[in-house]
């Protein structure tokens, strides 16, 4: 699974979606385990992620100034359920510094990522990225239940 996740990493950071889209399973799921912030709930399925999601995100940046998951490391891996830290390094086109650094645990499953849960630093991404962008709908809220209904029992 550790080559799944840095597959996904190495996509992130090229740029490769090509790549990145045959890392993730078509029942994708994302989820942010956060309230009140333009990503917060679960997002479900790998069209919303390329067509919502990552538009929301890498649309903030001039791709010139800014690599996503610059630096990564698998904390542990066990069994389909590997947990990593990553971070990036540059601008937004706000001129900020987004230096997000994000807590990643991934479930895969037949060579692919079924689900990423994302914690990241709000306030940080909030400012320097969204401003007043509206926040993106989560198809439902996060509750410790959403873990159980993912397959994190």
């Amino acid at each position: 699974m550790k080559q799944i996740v840095d597959g996904f990493y190495s996509a992130i950071k090229s740029g490769d979606n090509e790549r990145l889209w045959a890392l993730i399973h078509d029942d994708f799921t994302l989820v942010c385990p956060t309230r009140d912030h333009i990503l917060s709930g679960v997002y479900q399925g790998k069209s919303r992620f390329f067509e919502e999601v990552l538009p929301r995100v890498f649309g903030c940046v001039d791709p010139d100034q800014m690599v996503f998951c610059n630096e990564h490391r698998i904390l542990c891996a066990d069994g389909a359920t590997v947990v990593a830290l990553a971070i990036n390094e540059g601008r937004a086109r706000s001129g900020e510094y987004y230096d997000q650094a994000y807590l990643h645990i991934f479930k895969c499953v037949g060579g692919q990522v079924l689900t990423l849960i994302e914690g990241f630093d709000t306030a940080l991404a909030n400012r320097a990225l969204w401003g007043n962008t509206v926040a993106l709908p989560a198809d439902q809220n996060f509750t410790m239940g959403s873990l159980d209904a993912l397959g994190f029992a």
